[in-house]
């Protein structure tokens, strides 16, 4: 390393050191860093322990920890005014994950962590700091041990002390509060608890991923199913992969593994391969491997302890070996902790774990949740796991009719509860009075029908009849706009399809999505319809291009609500080069033009004014005269960066476009429309080609004349306006007109629309705001 021998080069060495990988060799690093910064003076030293603090928290190092914030101490004793700001908000803020982190590692005595806890709470109080933050890091260690009187009277101060700049964030706090009501026994009260994170009003870094996955056993005991699922669909990618989030992973893997969906469970669990690693911390470890070796009892249960399973590296694992590994892992790791507390509290609670009982035989995720084949799972050297999703699913065809659609009056041909007999009277006579509703378009009718074959029917009919009847009625009650009630159906139809048929499937997770995204719910909707289009067969005799290129579309759709452009652009690309086969050409034209906006929103500039010009062409093939005008004026705003002139070239064609559909359409919705963006796309050709300083809020031209040929432009949006009904239209186009006009030398005209618009609010309270903007250009000539 370079030798350091200023406070500029310690900085630097500070962030070439903080852009490594975080480890022991960035924590020796930080350790040389110090080591050099003490000859320079207290201010040099003080940055480097704080390095060194941060390095030592995200490395095996953790323990060490200690050393330098004891450091830090004494130099705050020695000269708190050498501390600037950010330094002494680190100092205090750093006390709690000090002292509570150490929590997490049995080699740290309990009696250190209990004087920290002691030092913390003196020091807060001579710095003027509230109990806030003291009640909650006495409150973890007191729950962590297992005294419950003092954690709940921790707890309690915890929430009467008054928040102040060193309180977690609410976020944190809330979804932390959350679980203990729940520890105590009071589901329904953390539930209520968690809403703010739940429902996006807090949010963090870490929120609401933690509270999603906290909620989920809690929702399911209180029997809302419904919402315990959508947060695990929504919740499991925010965490996936993540170390600083293992916890949170380990309750999803929790949550399957008692909801009859081992198989989902064991592909969350081969997502997760490092967190078996020794190196790895002790307290998430001891989590993680305690809801491994429950998911593994769970399929020794099932009589699958031969399956092959991911493992710690080095070995191939079946189920019931790595059960009773897990379960020594945990427990082994619990021990250690008890050791160091005295008491039995962590070790109780693992056990708790791993004696828990499964909530539910079945709650269907819409995702594959039949278990591989005996042997299926990893690779013979024990290396690289396969999830179940690419193993292959167990299921044989039986009982259906090739219920391949949603269209009703299959299922009134499928075969009994064996897969030859006859259905019993009853489910026939229900299925009678279905197919009869369904003849006379009767909604109501073919829900009652449908429902009572399915109660008629029970248990005893084979997966694909299930499949089928669950799917029509689905497709029945979203008709009646019974939404909730159509997810419902549609989530048991994908569960009994993934027992029958794989195209079946197919058909029923497009669907499920389909109800999912008309109601909004696009978390939940995304890994359906992924799963969707990884068995979809776009063949005409099997699901179609039609099939492929919507869910495509929808998972566009999801991505965008992510606000992840770059995804969604894949998405309706991959859409439209399917339908730009097909003879009517709008969905492609749309698809195009929805690439184009997330292009352009993802940063590929280039990119989307390609997409933009092949959009604005199939409008034009089309005959949509106004979206056609609408995407060529998102094209003239794309290129304008790299090019002005062209964007004004690209603006004078989709105003040519407006005045040729005006000329031609018979319409008269069409042509009311257009009269409107005949005068907008003047205006916006106006404010391409004059540059607008966002700090002043005033025109310059952009090229010599620019300013002159937008003020034309303006001036004969105003004019086609100027008789408009909608007088705040034309207040807007007039004052646009009038700045452009005093910007390009036309003062008096300029002033001339000003006193015109002045005129024309005058007394109208409603059109107030536009006075504003009119003195604003008054002063302009005045300045």
């Amino acid at each position: 390393m370079t030798e350091i021998t200023d406070l500029a080069m310690l900085q630097e060495a500070i962030w070439e050191n903080n852009q490594r990988p975080h480890g022991t060799s960035q924590a020796a690093a930080a350790e040389n860093i110090l080591a050099q910064a003490e000859l320079l003076g207290p201010e040099a030293e003080i940055k480097a322990v704080f390095h060194l603090i941060s390095a030592y928290e995200f490395s095996a190092d953790r323990h060490k920890v200690l050393v330098p914030f004891a450091r830090a101490l004494r130099l705050w004793d020695q000269d708190p005014s050498v501390f600037d700001h950010a330094a002494t908000r680190a100092l205090f803020w750093d006390f709690k994950w000090v002292t509570t982190g150490m929590l997490d590692l049995p080699r740290v005595p309990l009696a250190a962590i209990e004087n920290w806890q002691t030092e913390m709470e003196r020091r807060y109080r001579l710095a003027g700091h509230t109990d806030r933050a003291v009640r909650m890091s006495e409150f973890y260690i007191a729950d962590h041990v297992g005294d419950t009187e003092r954690a709940g009277r921790a707890f309690d101060g915890w929430l009467a002390a008054e928040r102040d700049e060193m309180a977690d964030c609410h976020a944190c706090e809330t979804a932390r509060q959350g679980e203990f009501y729940s520890d105590q026994g009071d589901d329904a009260k953390a539930v209520r608890h968690w809403e703010p994170v739940l429902d996006g009003r807090l949010t963090c870094a870490e929120e609401p991923h933690r509270a999603l996955a906290r909620s989920l056993l809690p929702l399911v005991r209180l029997g809302r199913l419904d919402e315990a699922r959508t947060n695990h669909l929504r919740g499991y990618p925010m965490v996936k992969g993540s170390e600083s989030l293992m916890h949170s992973v380990a309750k999803h893997i929790e949550f399957c593994a008692l909801t009859g969906n081992e198989a989902r469970a064991l592909e969350l669990l081969a997502d997760t391969p490092g967190y078996f690693q020794a190196d790895g911390e002790p307290e998430p470890r001891m989590g993680f491997y305690a809801v491994t070796a429950l998911l593994m009892d769970r399929l020794v249960a099932l009589g699958r302890g031969d399956l092959r399973v991911t493992g710690p590296a080095g070995r191939a694992w079946t189920a019931a070996e790595l059960a009773g590994h897990a379960r020594t892992e945990a427990l082994t790791l619990a021990g250690r902790f008890d050791a160091r507390n005295g008491t039995t509290a962590v070790s109780e609670r693992v056990q708790a774990g791993l004696d828990a009982r499964p909530l539910l035989d079945r709650l269907p995720l819409g995702l594959r949740a039949v278990l591989p084949t005996a042997g299926a799972g990893v690779s013979p050297a024990g290396g690289t796991p396969t999830s179940a999703v690419a193993q292959g699913l167990v299921g044989t065809p039986a009982g259906t009719a090739g219920v391949a659609t949603a269209e009703a009056g299959d299922v009134a041909d499928a075969e009994g509860a064996d897969g030859g007999d006859e259905m019993p009277a009853a489910v026939r006579a229900a299925l009678d009075r279905y197919e009869k509703a369904r003849e006379n378009e009767d909604l109501t009718g073919m829900r009652a029908g449908m429902s009572e074959a399915i109660d008629q029917a029970g248990e005893a009919p084979a997966p694909g009849w299930r499949a089928g009847a669950h799917l029509q009625l689905s497709e029945v009650l979203a008709a009646e706009e019974d939404l909730p009630g159509a997810v419902h159906h549609a989530y048991e139809a994908v569960a009994w399809a993934d027992l029958s048929d794989r195209n079946v499937a197919v058909v029923a997770r497009t669907r499920l999505g389909a109800h999912l995204m008309a109601g909004r719910r696009f978390d939940e909707a995304a890994p359906v319809l992924e799963q969707a289009l990884t068995d979809l067969d776009p063949s005409p005799e099997v699901h179609g291009e039609g099939t492929l290129v919507q869910v495509r579309w929808w998972l566009g759709d999801c991505a965008a609500d992510r606000h992840e452009p770059a995804e969604a652009a894949k998405h309706w690309l991959a859409a439209a080069q399917v339908a730009q086969h097909w003879p009517e050409q709008d969905d492609h034209a749309m698809l195009a033009t929805l690439a184009a906006e997330a292009l352009e929103r993802a940063g590929e500039n280039l990119s989307a004014e390609l997409a933009y010009e092949r959009a604005a062409d199939l409008w034009v093939e089309t005959g949509d005269a106004l979206r056609q005008v609408r995407t060529t004026r998102a094209w003239a705003w794309a290129v304008r960066g790299r090019d002005v002139a062209e964007a004004g070239r690209i603006m004078t064609g989709a105003t040519r476009v407006c005045e040729a559909a005006l000329a031609d359409s018979t319409d008269p919705d069409e042509l009311a429309e257009l009269r409107l963006q005949l005068p907008e796309t003047l205006e916006q050709h106006a404010r391409v080609i004059a540059d607008e300083d966002v700090e002043t809020g005033r025109f310059g031209g952009l090229y010599a004349g620019a300013l002159e040929e937008a003020y034309a432009l303006a001036s004969r949006a105003e004019s086609l306006l100027r008789e408009s009904d909608d007088v705040a239209r034309w207040c807007r186009g007039a004052l646009l007109a009038a700045e452009l006009a005093v910007e390009s030398g036309s003062t008096a005209s300029g002033l001339e629309l000003v006193a015109a618009v002045e005129a024309r609010i005058e007394g109208d309270e409603e059109l107030r705001g536009f006075g504003g903007h009119a003195g604003w250009i008054r002063d302009q000539v005045t300045s």
